[in-house]
């Protein structure tokens, strides 16, 4: 068989890796009513709407490096990042900052996948089948790669498009090395990362020593994606750095720069914008960069054979246990519905990469408002405006990360569709799931923030008067989503929409939380003390009205 025939193979198997991802029908779940093939292709859009988010983010931060480079020489010509820097020096900080991304974007976005591809069971199913082992491998790879088909393609294309737009055709064609090795180099890395992740953490044994392990290696592999934000605040000391090591002339810091990844692929478009002089390049640096960037394309062609013949592999591989694993033991703790909810989904979530970042984000957010704050010490001036921008990150965080939840019963549906557990239980629940991410996240800003800032007070103040717009949000959200279940006649496991319908939930939510921050700053003119009091009576009117929406209805089973 060729590869034409592992293409037919890997578009079947694709349709059922969507069902699986959707409907998780060989974890116990139920199918929707409706004609089958209504179903499957059901399942397939919602795959792709997922895959066209993550391409329009992609695309968004391809658009605006690349809106950077158009105007890189007024940039450079003021003050705006506080250093001056060579043109091409910029220009090259821009494309790393662009490549770091990518990878970063599309390894995250592999950690959240490969647990769903592993889970669908679809590769040990084509195992039985007449098919030689070659076309098999094949079918694996090719499975694999159309889970990133288009936001692999939006880089692939966007990048050199665009950055031909801004710099010239010739740095158009110098990218596309750079745009091949971040596409090639995430997905072998999401590959391997998640198959470890997969193998010795998703599938431990439960304990509190155990459970400390999978959320620190959650945090770790979050850290990329929260590293894009980091970005942007580093970005003038690291251009600053680099300038003046290139500026000063051929030395061993200068090559020691240039073979750096993503540096060395990088710097080539500035290159053919500015040529080797506008680097201060001699014969040893040109050779240098030659060699680090020949090292990294073939690389990247190892890292794409690797991962084609590896996908099979990690796909039948085993969960390893240790050896030494003493008995499993159960014992029987019986909680309040709406904590057993809460359990679950924090259970659930330290085994899904994609459902942890929705907790650990917003935490690590505030952990760099924090810690920014503990470096540059702005002084009690700015105390309030410190305090209101911590409040407003945690709160619209929690709140738009919120619905995505609902898709955790997707999973849990298949243990708990037997037990007694209300519609209010499981809304409570998840309620309370994003209240606690809000009240350690802004919890988290105090406790960092009170060595430089010591206005206790005034933050407590501002996090209560927030809190009930949260709850209000977290409440219309998943009102919306119940009522919606409801009134289509189904079980709520069933009513997952995707991306889409998740992102226009979260908008009436972030409507409802950002209301009370918005009046605070329309009274910016009072006291603080009244505008607080102000703030936290809007929010508190907010919860009046939303909770009997939520809450105020017919109570039913899950199932």
């Amino acid at each position: 068989m060729g590869w034409r025939e592992a293409w037919r193979i890997s578009s079947v198997a694709f349709s059922e890796l969507s069902l699986q991802a959707i409907y998780a029908f060989r974890q116990g779940n139920l199918p929707p009513a409706g004609p089958p093939l209504q179903m499957v292709r059901r399942a397939r859009r919602r795959v792709v709407q997922s895959k066209v988010l993550v391409a329009a983010v992609l695309g968004l931060l391809v658009a605006g490096a690349c809106a950077l480079l158009e105007v890189s020489a007024r940039i450079v010509a003021t003050p705006f990042f506080g250093v001056v820097v060579p043109t091409g020096v910029f220009q090259m900080g821009v494309l790393t900052g662009l490549l770091a991304i990518e990878v970063a974007f599309l390894w995250w976005t592999g950690l959240q996948v490969i647990p769903t591809l592993l889970a669908s069971g679809v590769l040990p199913v084509l195992e039985p089948l007449p098919i030689d082992e070659r076309t098999l491998g094949r079918v694996a790879g090719l499975l694999y790669l159309r889970l990133f088909d288009l936001p692999a393609a939006m880089v692939l294309v966007t990048t050199p498009l665009f950055v031909a737009a801004s710099l010239g055709a010739a740095a158009g064609l110098a990218i596309v090395p750079g745009a091949f090795a971040a596409v090639g180099f995430a997905l072998a890395l999401a590959l391997w990362t998640g198959r470890f992740f997969v193998r010795r953490v998703q599938g431990a044994r439960g304990g509190g020593g155990r459970t400390l392990v999978r959320w620190a290696y959650l945090v770790l592999w979050v850290l990329p994606a929260f590293a894009m934000f980091g970005l942007v605040i580093a970005a003038p000391g690291f251009l600053a750095i680099v300038g003046r090591t290139l500026g000063g002339g051929p030395s061993l810091g200068s090559d020691l720069v240039l073979s750096v990844f993503p540096i060395t692929l990088a710097i080539l478009p500035a290159i053919a914008v500015h040529g080797t002089a506008a680097f201060a390049l001699d014969a040893t640096g040109r050779a240098v960069l030659s060699a680090a960037a020949a090292v990294y394309v073939v690389l990247t062609a190892w890292a794409v054979v690797w991962l084609m013949a590896s996908v099979r592999r990690t796909g039948l591989a085993p969960v390893l246990a240790p050896a030494d694993a003493p008995p499993a033991r159960f014992v029987l703790r019986p909680r309040g519905p709406a904590r057993a909810v809460l359990t679950k989904d924090l259970r659930i979530a330290s085994r899904m990469p994609g459902y942890a970042f929705l907790v650990i984000f917003p935490i690590l957010e505030a952990v760099a408002i924090g810690l920014f704050t503990f470096v540059t010490g702005p002084g009690s001036s700015a105390a309030l405006g410190l305090a209101l921008a911590a409040v407003a990150t945690a709160a619209l965080l929690a709140t738009f990360f919120g619905p995505a939840f609902f898709a955790i019963e997707v999973i849990a549906y298949a243990y708990g569709r037997t037990l007694p557990i209300t519609d209010r239980s499981i809304l409570t629940g998840k309620v309370a799931l994003v209240a606690g991410i809000y009240l350690i996240a802004a919890g988290v800003v105090l406790g960092l923030t009170l060595v430089r800032v010591f206005q206790p007070a005034l933050f407590v103040a501002f996090v209560l008067a927030e809190f009930p717009a949260v709850l209000a949000a977290a409440l219309l959200e998943l009102g919306l989503l119940f009522r919606r279940a409801r009134a289509r006649g189904l079980p709520i496991v069933n009513l997952y929409s995707g991306g889409w319908y998740a992102a226009i939930i979260a908008v009436p939510g972030l409507v409802v939380a950002g209301g009370p921050l918005v009046a605070f700053r329309l009274l910016g003119a009072a006291a603080p003390e009244t505008a607080l009091a102000a703030m936290g009576l809007f929010a508190l009117g907010e919860l009046a009205i939303c909770a009997p929406f939520a809450l105020g209805r017919r109570d039913g089973r899950t199932g």
